[in-house]
């Protein structure tokens, strides 16, 4: 297992380390992220990707498939019915999207016969909604209504752009729509992510599974985030004021509208985010149970498992 503490930077020819640092500006860190901050958060997404796809190979093998689909990655999220939610709502803003782009390019090329209607019988492949079905069978992810943690991030976008000039909020709107898929296009804009995960081609993996790849990197940076400004209210906490790290934070009651306030607007004042901030989250996420990993605990030597941010 991989130690998320001493981890150095992937010498690897592909990166993401310019899209993951207008991503972090986009959650809310200064304009500028430190560069050695992007490169830690960089190496702990791809060892998290990268073990995701070990556990999803062995779960193909298992049911006999010759490559790895969105099945097996769903697979291992079917336990978090918040982020199966989310990527519940993801897939039906991508089918939007493409009804969209297709409805354009109907009319566009309108009297050329396309090859997908010389084939009276189209494939129907396994969507993203079709497997978490298939895992949800008491059907507790269409009951979710709310999800506190993405409203805190918009509530957090909503205070930065407040009081913001265009030309800054242009800036912060192409950071937000930010993510690791590198082009519009289906087959060009995962082929950076595969190769960045899987550059010696040793894995086979399917478009629909890069997609919910993509969508678990980016869960993965936000999380991370999230996580840092969390520890730096905690380091408000003022011996015998108990409402000391609610003053002028990051606080925000989920339930009502009205504690926005808490939330200061403008970012540029906000220092970026640093190393041992991400490590402190690392080590507080990471943390092994103290009942099983314990001085007295006679199974040692066995690993722990793995765990994942994003899921």
């Amino acid at each position: 297992m991989v130690s998320y503490f001493t981890i150095d930077s992937i010498s690897e020819v592909t990166n993401f380390q310019k899209e993951i640092s207008n991503m972090m500006h986009g959650l809310g860190d200064n304009p500028n992220p430190n560069a050695a901050t992007v490169v830690l958060v960089e190496s702990i997404v791809l060892n998290q990707l990268r073990s995701m796809l070990q556990e999803a190979f062995n779960l193909s093998m298992n049911r006999g498939a010759k490559a790895i689909t969105n099945y097996d990655i769903i697979y291992l999220m079917r336990k978090n019915k918040l982020k199966m939610k989310r990527l519940y709502d993801y897939q039906k803003k991508l089918d939007h999207i493409d009804k969209t782009r297709q409805g354009a390019s109907d009319t566009i090329l309108s009297g050329i016969i396309l090859d997908d209607e010389k084939d009276p019988v189209l494939k129907t492949k396994r969507t993203h909604i079709d497997c978490i079905k298939e895992f949800d069978e008491a059907d507790e992810v269409s009951q979710i209504k709310f999800d506190a943690v993405d409203y805190l991030r918009k509530v957090r976008a909503a205070k930065i752009t407040e009081s913001m000039s265009f030309e800054k909020y242009e800036a912060y709107h192409k950071a937000r729509c930010c993510s690791f898929r590198s082009g519009y296009a289906i087959g060009k804009g995962f082929a950076k992510l595969e190769k960045w995960l899987n550059p010696n081609k040793e894995l086979k993996i399917t478009m629909s599974a890069l997609e919910v790849l993509c969508f678990l990197a980016y869960e993965t940076v936000a999380e991370i985030v999230d996580a840092v400004f969390l520890i730096r209210q905690d380091a408000k906490k003022k011996i015998g004021d108990p409402f000391s790290k609610f003053e002028g934070g990051h606080f925000c009651n989920p339930v009502s509208l009205n504690n926005a306030v808490y939330i200061k607007s403008g970012y540029e004042g906000v220092p970026a985010i640093t190393v041992p901030e991400v490590r402190e989250v690392l080590r507080r996420y990471f943390n092994p149970i103290t009942g099983m990993n314990g001085l007295f605990y006679r199974n040692m030597s066995l690993d722990l498992p793995i765990r994942y941010l994003a899921i």
